[in-house]
C-alpha cells in the first residue's frame, strides 16, 4: 500500500508504543508484542502484559481498548457488556492532548486532532514525463503501471514520473524502498519516499506501507 500526504499537510508519525491516559488519569505507555499489549507506567521501567488497555476518549469517558482478529481495534464502553470493532482509536495523550491512532501491522500511527493527514491507497495516480495521466499500483513487489482510460498495462514496471520541480525521474521498487534515477543519469539512490505530481499538478509524496 502507499500511504499518501499532499505538500504542506500537517501529517502524523509512526510509532511503536502509544502514549494515553488510563481510566485514573495517569499515563501509560503501551506497545503490542505477540497479539498483546505490553503496559509501562509514566516514568517507570517496570512493565506487565495484557490483552486489553483501558483508556479515556477525547470526551473523558471510559473504554477498553482489544485486538481483534482482523488486526482492528475492539472498543468496549465501561459498563457495557458489548463493544464494536474500528480502525482507530481517539485517546487522550499524557498532556490531555486528543489524538487519533490508527494501528499498522504492531506499530500505531499517531495524528493530533484537527490535523490534516494523508490517506492510504493502492495506487499512484501521477503525471508522466509527456504529462499525460498514469496509474501505478504494486503487484508482488513490482510497479504495474496503466494509463488513464485504457484496460491494458503498460510493458514497463518503472514509473517515468515528474517531480515537484517538474524535472523527470524514472522509479522502481526494491524491497520496500524506491530506487529513484533522474532522467540521462547512470546512477541513482534509495528513498523511502516518492515526491509526485498528481493529475491536477499538484504536489504529493507517497510511502510503502
Amino acid at each position: 500500500w502507499f500511504y499518501h500526504t499532499r505538500e504542506g499537510a500537517n501529517s502524523g508519525q509512526e510509532d511503536l508504543s502509544i502514549n494515553y491516559q488510563t481510566w485514573d488519569g495517569s499515563g501509560w505507555s503501551a506497545r503490542i508484542h505477540e497479539g498483546k499489549f505490553v503496559h509501562t507506567k509514566q516514568g517507570s521501567s517496570d512493565s506487565h502484559e495484557s490483552d486489553y488497555l483501558q483508556y479515556k476518549t477525547w470526551d473523558g469517558t471510559k473504554w477498553t481498548l482489544r485486538l481483534s482478529p482482523l488486526n482492528n481495534f475492539h472498543h468496549t464502553k465501561e459498563g457495557s457488556s458489548s463493544g464494536h470493532e474500528d480502525v482507530s482509536v481517539s485517546y487522550k495523550s499524557w498532556e490531555g492532548i486528543n489524538f487519533h491512532a490508527v494501528l499498522k501491522g504492531t506499530k500505531f500511527y499517531h495524528t493530533k486532532q484537527g490535523a490534516t493527514t494523508g490517506h492510504e491507497d493502492n495506487v499512484i495516480n501521477y503525471l508522466a514525463w509527456d504529462g499525460s495521466q498514469v496509474t501505478a499500483r504494486t503487484a508482488n513487489g513490482k510497479l504495474i503501471i496503466t494509463k488513464q482510460g485504457s484496460a491494458n498495462n503498460l510493458p514497463e514496471t518503472e514509473m517515468h514520473y515528474q517531480t515537484w520541480d517538474g524535472s523527470y525521474w524514472i522509479s522502481k521498487i526494491i524491497g520496500n524502498k524506491f530506487y529513484h534515477m533522474k532522467q540521462g543519469a547512470s546512477t541513482g539512490h534509495e528513498d523511502m519516499i516518492l515526491n509526485y505530481k498528481t493529475w491536477d499538478g499538484s504536489n504529493w509524496t507517497t510511502k510503502l506501507v
